[in-house]
């Protein structure tokens, strides 16, 4: 993370991340690599928890169970859209909740990332955005670049709710 990022960023413009690789916001990425654990089951990345809770919503044990054997974020959301009895209106009333969930345990009980934390609550009251320029549901549907200006057109943005909620959460329990 960057010091001005640890330090307590001053700008009060939004947020952009995507791409977990992509520094200082990267770490909010569902494919950000953050090992949790919940319930004796440890999930290698948020996108992981995500995908498994999908599969298990739609009673897809097989689908769970074959997420559990890699540790590749992109085959967990390939194996996700492959959830036998996907429900469309289930998915929608449950999605976020889950998401947030998922998120929740990653900002406070990733193993060996104990920073995290501070780096999520470091963002202060910032808007949070999932800049895909490719995802119009989790993200704005615009890169970075190009958001801001587009403003109007965004899409739904509900990963950058998602944790924009896990952050006040973690405000009022203290951390």
């Amino acid at each position: 993370m960057t010091s001005s990022m640890i330090n307590g960023d001053k700008d009060l413009g939004p947020i952009f991340f995507w791409r977990e690789f992509e520094e200082p916001y990267g770490f909010m990425s569902q494919w950000y690599e953050a090992t949790f654990e919940v319930d004796g089951v440890t999930y290698q990345s948020a996108e992981m928890w995500m995908m498994i809770q999908k599969a298990r919503l739609f009673g897809d044990e097989e689908v769970a169970q074959a997420m559990m054997e890699t540790t590749v974020p992109a085959e967990h959301q390939a194996l996700g859209r492959k959830a036998k009895g996907f429900d469309r209106k289930k998915w929608d009333e449950n999605k976020s909740r889950i998401v947030e969930e998922g998120n929740y345990h990653k900002f406070t009980a990733t193993k060996g990332k104990p920073d995290m934390l501070k780096w999520l609550l470091a963002t202060g009251d910032r808007e949070l955005v999932e800049a895909s320029p490719t995802d119009r549901i989790w993200g704005v549907g615009f890169a970075a670049a190009t958001a801001e200006g587009n403003r109007k057109d965004w899409g739904e943005n509900l990963l950058g709710e998602a944790i924009a909620r896990v952050r006040d959460k973690l405000r009022k329990e203290g951390r």
